[in-house]
């Protein structure tokens, strides 16, 4: 029915539609649709779409966010097996730990575990990647090649080079002497100064396809009217690949050394299998670290302060990687 302030209209005894009129407007009372308001709008757009996630989440907060407060638990607690009774005591963990002689090692053999890594991986990623940039025969095959170490998982490619670098029956120093090269063979991995560096290069050869995968990327994407603006002005392949592809990959080389920094930060599996953090802690990084203080000398509060500050230090990582990976998708989006 109409409200008081409105005059029905429509002949008596016919069945048509209610009319409301109001001033010079008339209205269908059966088409009227009352609008809803904000709550009701936010409502029925999100509620459908969390009751779908929900499983996601609740996986989530089990999987990640609950070891993430527990280990932040332990850090700040004296951990009494086997009951695993908790007694606070600060930041007295962290002064522990950060007091151990091996510490600085710890530190020194991360630092040059993830440079070199990464030097060897961007390298090796980035001439793949110019080479692949080029369309040559054969050049889908080989492609295909480049990618399988990165598809073998790390353990099985971990096992193989172990048996590469071994010093008696290794492939490496069985070429070496097959070359009368005798004077080269070496214990690659059982010798403090060439232990980390072994490792350095077998986890090179399993991740620089990422590296070339994405610079590749990158390098499609950049305009051919650059580089024909380029050869029009009497730019040589020098020139251009100085000032055309390198500015242009610029954003996707810092995203992709941020995400490579991430990755070796949290090496462990690769190291645990090659030489254990040995010999005599010559390898040993911080995720080695942390196994050993918190599984070989259960000392679990030791090894979450030790495991916060790598989570602090991966923050740091993960937030100039969204920093940098928002500003190259604005960069896209204006272009």
């Amino acid at each position: 029915m109409c409200r008081a302030n409105f005059r029905l209209t429509g002949a008596k005894g016919t069945e048509q539609p209610e009319v409301c009129r109001a001033g010079d407007r008339t209205y269908d009372t059966e088409s009227v649709v009352m609008p809803m308001n904000h709550l009701q709008k936010t409502v029925w757009r999100y509620v459908p779409v969390y009751l779908l996630l929900l499983p996601c989440i609740v996986l989530l907060l089990l999987m990640m966010v609950y070891p993430v407060y527990q280990t932040i638990l332990f850090s700040v607690s004296e951990v009494k097996l086997p009951t695993f009774n908790l007694r606070f005591v600060g930041i007295d963990n962290f002064a522990r730990i950060f007091k151990m002689e091996e510490i600085v090692t710890v530190f020194k053999n991360t630092l040059i575990w993830i440079a070199g890594s990464i030097v060897v991986k961007f390298l090796l990623g980035f001439w793949a990647a110019i080479t692949f940039n080029t369309r040559f025969k054969g050049g889908v095959v080989l492609r295909i090649v480049c990618l399988l170490p990165w598809t073998v998982p790390s353990i099985v490619s971990s096992n193989l080079w172990r048996w590469i670098f071994q010093s008696d029956t290794g492939m490496l120093n069985g070429l070496l002497r097959s070359g009368h090269l005798d004077s080269l063979a070496h214990n690659w991995l059982g010798d403090p100064n060439t232990a980390l560096f072994s490792a350095m290069v077998a986890n090179s050869w399993s991740s620089y396809p990422f590296v070339m995968i994405m610079l590749l990327a990158g390098m499609q994407g950049i305009p051919k009217e650059l580089y024909e603006a380029g050869g029009i002005d009497g730019a040589n392949n020098v020139q251009l690949f100085r000032y055309i592809t390198i500015p242009s990959l610029a954003p996707m080389i810092v995203i992709v050394l941020l995400l490579q920094i991430i990755q070796n930060l949290n090496s462990f599996d690769m190291l645990y299998v090659l030489t254990g953090g040995g010999p005599g802690g010559a390898s040993e990084i911080l995720g080695l670290f942390i196994y050993r203080i918190g599984f070989t000398n259960y000392d679990f509060g030791g090894a979450s302060a030790i495991s916060v500050t790598l989570l602090m230090i991966a923050i740091v990582f993960f937030t100039l990687y969204n920093r940098k990976s928002g500003k190259a998708g604005k960069r896209g989006e204006m272009g």
